[in-house]
């Protein structure tokens, strides 16, 4: 991989910072949800996810970062996923169930993308 400019690091250091507080409120959802507040944790979880899409396949610096090499991009493209099935989460019935989707599919999903995005930092 290329290395990154300073303003690709400082991009991406503020993503990462981002994405640890992405991952606080996803423990925060689940435990609304094990709380019996279904409404605030969806509407935690809603507005988690939508944030993302300033981080998409249009954003530039995004595409350039992890869309030059494969491997990162096929990892890139697979986290898009889970954001695009995460968004469906809160039109599940069953609290138990958005739990165990967020415990066993959502959060391992950001934990790892957060670990490439550490990766690609250390790169540098």
């Amino acid at each position: 991989m290329e290395a990154l400019t300073i303003k690709q690091q400082h991009f991406l250091r503020q993503y990462k910072d981002w994405l640890d507080q992405v991952v606080e409120a996803l423990a925060l959802v689940v435990q609304f949800y094990r709380d019996g507040h279904e409404e605030q944790g969806d509407g935690l979880l809603s507005e988690t996810i939508a944030g993302f899409e300033r981080f998409g396949e249009e954003n530039m610096t995004m595409r350039i970062i992890f869309g030059q090499e494969e491997e990162r991009a096929q990892e890139w493209e697979q986290f898009q996923q889970h954001i695009y099935i995460g968004q469906d989460i809160p039109s599940l019935t069953d609290p138990i169930e958005k739990i165990a989707y967020i415990t066993k599919e959502t959060l391992p999903a950001f934990q790892r993308w957060r670990t490439i995005v550490e990766a690609t930092l250390s790169e540098t």
